[in-house]
């Protein structure tokens, strides 16, 4: 990057950080804010000899703190990085001293002079100072220190493995050393086998169950199988557990993808409910666990296409339980396969008797009122499908559901020549459900362009939480530097607790909800920015959402999809779509049947993929 770029880029920096910021800080509070955005963005890959040549003056205390903070960061020589965080750490105008003596105490040598960390550290960094801590002991080799240093990083740790790790070395090291008081072996022991039951030499029965679930989080399949059968076979087993455990082995072998032994589970489970159904039919949770298998294995032979096998396990469970339970699910399924085949009158029989049942589980109703209008819609009963859609409409818990319904309820109108009516529906939708499908279908039943989305993402980067006067300056001052400096796993820890506060003050303000998406969305952490956003009050955020539709769409990790776009020949749109959808941009995710990753692959999957393309792969 020429010299003449970096220049102008500081100078852009300065006019807009002064002028961003004269509406909420004081003059010293000015002093203290970092870089804008557009400066930040052009530096966020920029090596320590790019970051090295930015000049900065005599008052752009601000750029020197964020350049030194990189640099820090970016020197692969100990001893400058040392220098560079000292530096910070003794500046204690610096809204980031904190953090800095805590990279000093990580990088700097052992022999390297520094402050003591204290004891009150805030809880944002206690990860950070955690790592410190083992580090430092691990450099001392002193035992006790070394233990607990491994205790605090398993506690502090949320990923399973990673906590499982940390014990296990602190049981090695305890063990080394039995002169040691504290902690005492039994102490670290108990914590691994609660984080990790499978590893427990010798399990009583109360800890099959979490030992086989521990065995299947691992993926070790036979052990997992293995002990969910020990379960069976135990005497002080009850009906309940023992039923678990069959439900357990059917989905173990599912995600072992072992599809014959996955439907004989099924169908074992079956046997052995129907058999304790016999011995007592009046038993309310016998009842209820027949009615699940008999529901399960159906669902399992209709996916098999073993459709006639699966109708007859439907009938067989209305002859059996008729009266005894809710048949909402059982009709469901039976008109299910009825409309698959082209039977839309008999399948219209199933849902209007799926209607005349209790409601068994949450969303079921929903669905059986939408399949039931859009059978009568297909058969052309445009008064019955008008019914059931302005029931639907009026009665769906979820919001799409009731946009979903409006939209059909438009077009039964129109098919009844009932034009006032149905205009009224679909302009509803316009206003009302403007991002969603069927807003945008909406705009085209009336025949009108839809209106261009003049948000950006750019402009939701340019926001800042300092515009938020329900936090204290210092809360914003310090989210904001570690935002700049790249420090996101404390900024996280410290969004999450500022959002707990504007939360109990029932904060309700459309501002103050866009800079706290524009910080999770600056940090490139989504899934805390939907979730936060779906949280909000409605009113709130449908608002939110129809000014700024871009917190919706995120753009990260634009140049590898960009790569794989051109690559395959698959719309860069489509990608990101698909990573929004099944992962929300969370590179590590994991999904209850083991798929990894932004776009959710299987293990089996991604092994073929990455031998195919000639990518590296390992197991996770």
């Amino acid at each position: 990057m020429s010299r003449k770029k970096i220049w102008s880029l500081i100078f852009s920096s300065i006019i807009l950080g002064c002028t961003s910021t004269s509406k909420f800080a004081s003059s010293t509070e000015n002093k203290k804010i970092p870089p804008p955005s557009n400066f930040l963005k052009t530096y966020e890959k920029a090596t320590a000899a790019t970051v090295s040549e930015i000049k900065i003056g005599s008052k752009e205390r601000h750029l020197g703190w964020w350049k030194t903070y990189r640099l820090g960061q970016l020197e692969k020589n100990s001893a400058k990085a040392c220098a560079h965080f000292k530096t910070l750490a003794a500046d204690k105008e610096f809204p980031l001293a904190e953090v800095s003596l805590l990279r000093a105490h990580e990088v700097c040598p052992a022999q390297e002079k520094l402050p003591l960390v204290s004891e009150e550290i805030s809880p944002w960094y206690q990860d950070l100072w955690a790592d410190i801590r083992l580090k430092e002991a691990e450099e001392k080799k002193e035992p006790i220190e070394l233990t607990k240093a491994l205790i605090m990083k398993a506690r502090l740790e949320t990923r399973r493995k990673n906590k499982e790790d940390f014990y296990q070395r602190a049981l090695e090291v305890r063990k080394a050393h039995p002169a040691v008081d504290e902690p005492t072996l039994a102490e670290i022991e108990e914590s691994l086998f609660k984080n990790s039951p499978r590893l427990k030499p010798k399990p009583e029965y109360k800890d099959f169950s979490s030992v086989a679930n521990d065995f299947r989080f691992h993926r070790d399949f036979e052990m997992a199988l293995d002990y969910y059968k020990r379960i069976l076979s135990a005497r002080e087993a009850t009906s309940e557990e023992k039923f678990q455990a069959l439900k357990n082995i059917r989905q173990t072998l599912k995600i072992a993808q072992k599809r014959m032994e996955y439907i004989q589970a099924t169908a074992d489970l079956v046997v052995w409910t129907q058999e304790e159904f016999q011995k007592n039919k009046k038993d309310r949770k016998t009842i209820s666990r027949f009615y699940e298998s008999q529901v399960l294995f159906a669902r399992t032979l209709w996916t098999e296409d073993q459709n006639s096998r699966a109708v007859q396990v439907l009938k067989d469970t209305v002859r059996r339980l008729k009266g005894l339970t809710s048949m909402d699910e059982v009709y469901f399924i039976q008109g299910r396969i009825d409309e698959e085949k082209g039977n839309f009158e008999k399948a219209l029989e199933f849902y209007e008797a799926s209607t005349q049942e209790t409601p068994s589980q949450p969303g079921l109703r929903d669905k059986v009122l939408w399949l039931q209008a859009w059978n009568q819609y297909k058969l052309k009963k445009w008064p019955d499908a008008a019914k059931t859609l302005l029931q639907m409409r009026d009665q769906a818990k979820e919001n799409s559901d009731k946009m979903r319904a409006r939209f059909w309820l438009a077009r039964t109108y129109t098919q009844m020549k009932d034009k006032s009516a149905a205009q009224a529906e679909v302009e509803f939708l316009t206003q009302e459900d403007t991002l969603g499908y069927y807003g945008v279908l909406a705009y085209r039943e009336l025949g009108r362009s839809y209106p261009l989305i003049t948000s950006s993402p750019e402009q939701l980067l340019s926001l800042s939480l300092l515009n938020v006067s329900a936090l204290p300056m210092k809360t914003r001052l310090e989210i904001e530097w570690l935002i700049a400096v790249q420090e996101k796993t404390s900024a996280e820890k410290l969004l999450q607790r500022s959002v707990a506060d504007l939360k109990d003050q029932n904060q309700q303000s459309q501002d103050t909800w866009l800079n706290i998406a524009s910080a999770y969305a600056r940090t490139g952490l989504y899934l805390p920015l939907f979730a936060t956003i779906g949280d909000l009050t409605p009113k709130v955020k449908d608002q939110l959402l129809k000014d700024h539709p871009d917190l919706l769409f995120p753009q990260a990790y634009s140049e590898e999809i960009d790569k794989a776009a051109q690559k395959s020949g698959v719309p860069a749109e489509f990608i990101f779509s698909i990573i929004r959808q099944e992962s929300a941009f969370d590179p590590e995710a994991r999904s209850p049947v083991d798929a990894f990753g932004l776009m959710q692959l299987l293990p089996s999957v991604a092994k073929q993929i990455a031998k195919r393309e000639k990518l590296p792969y390992k197991k996770a």
